[in-house]
């Protein structure tokens, strides 16, 4: 069956010479936080960072958290108004360029469908011309059809720990990097990382663990 993802990953032409990177968008290439609680700010709303999720995270004025329904409410306007805005993670677009010279990339991220076409433009603005999959859930069935499809070697970068996991469980031979660029990030998911094969929170070092 093929995985939930816009456009189809069999619109995807492999290139079986080269190893396979497979990376995320959101706080890999994009400093979603930094540019969120910016968005939240304008809202009179604060981030909260207590644990790993937007739920239980996002407060108002009074210190009341956000319900289900406020939040995707306020991630689907974040993501209508700003992801052309987005600033990057340093030194992404330039290493994903050199990572290129030997590597196919390609960006998987879960972006809503409906704003697939900001985060390509998104891309575009930035240089990073790689092909670019939305998709919905859990990565691992994506990435496991890739590999299926590669059948050589396979990198997985994500800042989820709960993504790693999806992908080791579907596939355990596939390489992972759990990336975190965000320091506060990095505060609440590092003991979340046993699945990952490598921790990291620079670019350089996504480099060197790739290319060595």
């Amino acid at each position: 069956m093929q995985p939930l993802t816009f456009p189809k990953l069999i619109s995807y032409k492999i290139k079986k010479d080269k190893p396979l990177i497979v990376c995320d968008a959101d706080e890999v290439i994009f400093d979603f936080m930094y540019s969120f609680e910016k968005y939240l700010h304008t809202k009179s709303l604060y981030f909260n960072w207590k644990s790993y999720a937007l739920e239980g995270n996002i407060l108002n004025k009074k210190n009341e958290a956000l319900n289900k329904s406020q939040i995707t409410n306020i991630i689907n306007n974040f993501f209508m108004h700003e992801t052309e805005s987005m600033s990057l993670v340093e030194g992404a677009a330039n290493s994903l360029k050199i990572l290129s010279k030997q590597n196919s990339i390609i960006i998987l991220s879960n972006i809503p469908f409906k704003f697939y076409e900001k985060r390509r433009i998104a891309l575009k603005k930035c240089g990073i011309n790689f092909p670019f999959f939305a998709n919905t859930g859990p990565k691992g069935k994506a990435v496991k059809y890739l590999s299926d499809i590669h059948k050589g070697k396979i990198w997985f970068i994500d800042d989820s720990p709960y993504q790693i996991k999806s992908v080791k469980l579907e596939e355990k031979n596939i390489n992972t990097i759990l990336f975190v660029g965000n320091s506060k990030l990095e505060a609440l998911i590092k003991s979340k990382n046993k699945y990952c094969d490598h921790f990291s929170n620079k670019w350089e070092d996504n480099i060197k663990t790739i290319l060595n």
